[in-house]
């Protein structure tokens, strides 16, 4: 009995040191999606870039922005930016985050550090067109443009949720402004 729960407590380590712990998602550990071999896709102008899974994601690169996912048939994983310019006065990160929970059904939020600058983020329940989705959103100021981008993963509800979140939060990791 004793070299049971001996063999079961190392293999949990063994499992738990595996994951890892969502930089945004409370109470959320997984392993993260491995992005060495994914592919680097840069939006308009080379303002920023991001590395993504592989070539399945089917990036669109457009004037605002990009998009990318995998989809099923009623199921998918998908990742957006969206690039956009500062309004004066620029909202503090409070007012943006007021703004963000008056428009969205927010589940959780919290401020991080991206690229060495705070930015919010929400984890938001929606829904796109009858599949409901569970998405997560970070703002970002560009350190001297006066733009800002809003980095977001989304998975279709009924078939994934907050584990293929955390999952993938390596893509938003991977985000850099150049």
């Amino acid at each position: 009995m004793k070299n049971i729960i001996t063999l079961l407590l190392i293999g949990l380590s063994i499992l738990l040191s595996c994951s890892e712990k969502s930089k945004f998602l409370e109470d959320c550990n997984c392993e993260k999606f491995d992005l060495k071999n994914g592919i680097v896709v840069s939006g308009t102008e080379n303002r920023y870039s991001v590395t993504l899974p592989d070539s399945s994601w089917n990036p669109e690169i457009t004037e605002i922005g990009l998009s990318a996912g995998v989809f099923g048939d009623n199921s998918f994983k998908y990742f957006g930016i969206n690039e956009m310019e500062k309004a004066e006065p620029w909202m503090s990160l409070e007012e943006q985050q007021k703004d963000v929970e008056s428009r969205f059904d927010v589940i959780e939020s919290g401020v991080s550090d991206l690229l060495q600058k705070k930015s919010i983020w929400n984890l938001v329940e929606e829904k796109f067109d009858t599949i409901p989705i569970i998405g997560l959103y970070v703002t970002v100021e560009h350190p001297t443009d006066d733009l800002f981008y809003t980095v977001n993963l989304a998975v279709s509800k009924n078939e994934y949720g907050k584990k293929e979140l955390c999952e993938l939060e390596n893509i938003i990791k991977s985000f850099k402004m150049n």
